[in-house]
């Protein structure tokens, strides 16, 4: 069964909050449940320059007009929300995990054009962690796909106990490109979460992290993402690329944290980031570069 609203542009936030707020679904779906196709439409969309800038300012990237390579996850944000609230997603939105998300930017965006965007929900995994949904965001500037991204998120189950692995750094000191500290500050959650719309409680404060089993404040996968995508995409195998990224430990505020870009020896059309511990031992963030062959 598919469900569809369109909207002329971006809709409001106030009233998907409200419902978030006021959501009765359970955290996780019952069993053999058969997920829905949502989908959510904005035709006319337009890039606001002072939000463009702010979002800028928080994630440390150059002040320009070319639209970062994350910046269109957070423009479709009301279009995530709408995809949330509708009766047929299943679980609560308050309390999940972004676990992946997979980036293909297909050229420069103009910020003066009219976009269309579109996001899709119909999958539900179940793994040993909980449950996965898939939200596919797609941008048009007339009928050329510009831009794209798979978003996963994660609706937990509580843990059994055992430790979860620990996936380990590893480092070629013949391949890094670029090293460098970052520093997230105490309120780096709040600040974006009031430029990007994404108010998840686990971003906010220790005390309402805390609720959904985190020891303090998470900053956004995103925000860690394209503060990394800025270091690096100097270096990008090309304009058209796809960023593979998969968040790993949470990044807890405030914090210092590793950030290195690796060149891949073997194929110069492949990069590795990574965001590691100081120690560089244990991983945050890993994504995988690729350059994009255009037909």
């Amino acid at each position: 069964m598919r469900f569809k609203q369109t909207f002329s542009g971006l809709p409001s936030m106030v009233w998907p909050y409200l419902r978030v707020l006021s959501s009765s679904k359970p955290l996780l779906a019952e069993d053999g449940l058969l997920m829905p196709s949502l989908c959510v439409e904005a035709r006319h969309v337009r890039i606001n320059k002072a939000h463009l800038r702010r979002y800028q300012a928080i994630c440390g990237l150059p002040i320009h007009d070319v639209l970062p390579h994350a910046y269109l996850h957070v423009l479709a944000m009301p279009l995530h929300m709408r995809v949330f609230i509708h009766p047929q997603f299943p679980v609560k939105v308050l309390g999940l995990v972004h676990l992946r998300n997979v980036i293909r930017h297909w050229k420069n965006i103009d910020t003066s054009g009219v976009l269309r965007m579109a996001v899709d929900c119909n999958t539900l995994r179940e793994t040993e962690s909980g449950q996965e949904y898939d939200l596919v965001t797609r941008a048009y500037q007339g009928d050329q796909l510009v831009w794209e991204e798979i978003s996963t998120m994660l609706a937990r189950r509580l843990s059994s106990g055992k430790r979860p692995n620990i996936e380990r750094a590893q480092r070629n000191e013949s391949s890094v490109i670029h090293e460098q500290v970052i520093t997230a500050q105490a309120n780096t959650g709040r600040q974006y979460a009031f430029v990007s719309g994404d108010f998840n409680p686990i971003h906010l404060f220790d005390r309402t992290a805390q609720a959904f089993h985190f020891k303090q404040t998470v900053a956004h996968g995103m925000w860690s993402l394209s503060r990394c995508i800025g270091l690096a995409e100097s270096s990008f195998p090309g304009t058209a690329v796809e960023l593979d990224a998969q968040f790993k430990l949470p990044i807890y505020l405030p914090g210092e944290f590793v950030f290195r870009s690796q060149c891949d020896q073997q194929d110069a059309r492949r990069m590795d980031l990574t965001l590691t511990t100081l120690k560089g031992d244990r991983l945050h963030l890993v994504v995988r570069c690729r350059a994009l062959d255009q037909s």
